[in-house]
């Protein structure tokens, strides 16, 4: 399962979750949910971390049992580096655009992925 994999990254990093939640500024109990597998989408964050300190991706997505891997700039050419490097920065910022507009919204975001109506009385 691919929680497991992501907990096997985390370890080989050395860290636990409270260390890594807390250099991604996110509550602990986030990475439990995606090495448990009680979420869909790891945190970005999450998974950007674990790249950018030598975890390979492939192992992430449980393409290869290697742990660990190159950092991003390894596995494209370095022309293109930048080019995925922008990808992925505006990727971010439409994903936080949304978050913002669905918190303005009051609108939720199951465990499965199903949008729902924020409690008000909260």
């Amino acid at each position: 399962m691919l929680g497991e994999r992501f907990k096997k990254a985390r370890e080989f990093l050395g860290l636990s979750q409270t260390a890594i939640a807390q250099k991604l500024g996110i509550v602990h109990n986030s990475i439990g949910r995606v090495e448990s597998n009680n979420i869909k989408n790891p945190n970005f964050h999450y998974v950007q971390y674990l790249i950018e300190n030598g975890i390979n991706p492939y192992f992430l997505i449980g393409k290869s049992d290697e742990v660990a891997g190159k950092n991003l700039e390894d596995f494209v050419k370095k022309s293109e580096y930048e080019d995925v490097k922008a990808e992925l920065e505006d990727l971010q910022n439409k994903f936080e655009i949304v978050q913002e507009t669905l918190q303005l919204l009051q609108i939720e975001v199951d465990e499965d992925g199903n949008l729902k109506k924020r409690d008000s009385n909260i």
